[in-house]
């Protein structure tokens, strides 16, 4: 079983802090139901779900969502 790297688990909390400010800025431009808010939607989704089984996969318990604010 391959280890998570504390850099991948770093530049995955990176793309979901810009995913939620990608998400926000879109939502604030068209409103909930607009295209492209649903495809950064969708998008973000992923990214959390990797993050979940990065944080899973070797151990590391539920993952710290509040750092991903920062």
């Amino acid at each position: 079983m391959q280890s998570t790297t504390p850099s991948s688990i770093h530049v995955l909390r990176q793309q979901i802090v810009a995913g939620r400010g990608k998400l926000q800025d879109l939502w604030n431009l068209y409103g909930a139901t607009n295209a492209a808010v649903l495809a950064a939607s969708a998008e973000l989704d992923h990214l959390i779900c990797q993050y979940h089984q990065l944080m899973n996969r070797d151990g590391m318990g539920l993952p710290d969502y509040p750092s991903l604010t920062e």
